[in-house]
């Protein structure tokens, strides 16, 4: 498997397929709740699995009963009015909460929502691309309530999701079930399926081209960013991605796998010279 940058307990790195990579945040006794520390070194690795062609999917999960309850409150309240709150780091943490509410992350992110996921939680949640939820968890952007707002990724998130969640962003009340299951869940499932549900998602990723599934994405990303239609698809087709896509192996092996009837075997994409992400 692929060496991956060290981290802390807080968070788990496992390999549940050859090329999908799984990050567990992993402070249960916190509620898996966001520090400094633990951004940094989701940070890390995500910024190595980007520039890793041998790897082509994230899935990202919690361990207990919570995905994440959001910033660490106590540790803000300890260094409100410093240079070292999460407030004063807004404008540098370009990947907003937990390095993940606004990375625009060029491969699929596949949220396994293992319980409640609330503030941040529910800011990371807002950008994955795949949600499968345990039955019956709670899920708010409950930040008014405490005096600060869900502002480094979740709301413009949300909205795009549906102006539905508008409500609740700005009363903080959680959001109801049922319209989670309509604009934000892909599937719902009991909690001991949910990691198994994510995985069967990924591997329906994975058995696709790479290069066509991160075309595709880069599209959906600068939809998200607010690009016409017309810009979408110039844009797209300006990147190094999208020129290898057409010039590279593994579309030579699609079309010619149709032709002979058979399962195309696709191969790890060439390193990029220029930058991967958008």
């Amino acid at each position: 498997m692929p060496q991956h940058p060290s981290v802390a307990s807080h968070l788990v790195v496992d390999y549940p397929h050859p090329k999908v990579l799984r990050l567990r945040l992993n402070r249960p006794e916190a509620l898996n709740a966001m520090t400094d520390a633990l951004e940094e070194d989701i940070r890390k690795v995500l910024d190595w699995f980007e520039e890793n062609n041998e790897l082509w999917c994230l899935i990202l999960t919690g361990t207990g009963r919570a995905f994440c309850a959001g910033q660490d409150l106590k540790n803000w309240q300890k260094t409100a009015g410093t240079s070292s709150s999460p407030s004063a780091s807004m404008r540098k943490n370009i990947h907003g909460f937990g390095s993940l509410a606004r990375r625009r992350s060029k491969k699929p992110f596949i949220l396994a929502l293992n319980g409640m996921a609330f503030g941040g939680g529910a800011e990371a949640m807002a950008n994955a691309d795949i949600v499968i939820a345990a039955e019956g968890i709670k899920v708010g952007f409950p930040e008014v309530k405490r005096g600060v707002v869900a502002g480094v990724g979740g709301i413009p998130n949300a909205f795009h999701r549906s102006p539905q969640l508008v409500p609740y962003l700005l009363t903080g009340n959680p959001i109801p079930t049922n319209l989670l299951e309509h604009v934000v869940f892909t599937e719902v499932v009991p909690a001991d399926k949910v990691q198994d549900a994510a995985l069967r998602w990924a591997l329906d990723i994975v058995d696709n081209s790479p290069e066509a599934v991160w075309v595709t994405k880069e599209q959906v990303n600068l939809t998200r960013d607010g690009n016409s239609l017309q810009d979408v698809v110039i844009k797209s087709l300006e990147t190094e991605q999208s020129e290898r896509l057409y010039v590279g192996e593994n579309l030579k092996e699609g079309l010619k796998a149709f032709v002979e009837k058979r399962k195309p075997v696709w191969q790890d994409p060439p390193a990029l010279t220029r930058q991967s992400k958008l």
